[in-house]
């Protein structure tokens, strides 16, 4: 494997496990991913993450919903089919094909043009991981993150994420803390793009 993919799969692991205040940095002078938790009903609750960017919401909107848009920030490869019942497809590794192992996919249930974007990700692929155990995983059909895009200036939009379906036992930290500081991440290197910086190797460097 070319040394820049292994070197970037180290960092985005060194980041996604790295404290949250430095998991997400963004540029200079970009504001930071805000992270808190909202009570939903009776041992329920949501995780709510806004971030503010310097770009429209036509510019922002583009950045979710389209392939190129996707691999300035997502991940190098990233696949979007823009429908309800579609999905976005994301893989880490620049050399990768779109359902390659590895392959990251979020099904799209639905959304409203330049307004909203409703995700479910594919949890299967990750029945092994550190942050599964058997509560999460016997709830992941209803676990959903609603995205939503407003335009605060006509250069500047928020983006509030919603992951919704989390329960309060404690079964849910780990992947409550998996994504907060995960999308934190994720959303730095969106700021980073709309900065101008390069966030991926390309194949073989």
């Amino acid at each position: 494997m070319a040394r820049g993919v292994m070197a970037w799969r180290l960092m985005r692991a060194l980041a996604m496990l790295a404290a949250l205040a430095l998991a997400g940095a963004a540029p200079a002078g970009a504001q930071e991913t805000t992270s808190d938790r909202i009570p939903t009903a009776p041992g329920e609750q949501a995780l709510r993450q806004v971030l503010e960017v310097e770009a429209d919401l036509a510019t922002t909107w583009v950045l979710f919903t389209t392939d190129a848009g996707v691999r300035q920030w997502m991940a190098p490869v990233g696949v979007v089919d823009l429908r309800n019942g579609g999905s976005i497809r994301t893989n880490y590794d620049p050399c990768a094909a779109p359902g390659d192992p590895g392959t990251i996919t979020n099904r799209i249930v639905n959304f409203v043009p330049g307004r909203m974007l409703t995700l479910q990700a594919d949890l299967e692929p990750q029945r092994e991981a550190s942050w599964m155990n058997e509560t999460i995983y016997a709830a992941r059909d209803r676990l959903f993150a609603v995205i939503e895009f407003e335009a605060v200036t006509p250069d500047r939009t928020r983006i509030t994420m919603w992951g919704l379906g989390y329960g309060t036992s404690p079964e849910w930290e780990t992947i409550l803390g998996f994504f907060t500081a995960g999308n934190e991440w994720t959303f730095g290197q969106l700021q980073r793009a709309l900065a101008g910086e390069a966030n991926y190797p390309a194949c073989g460097e």
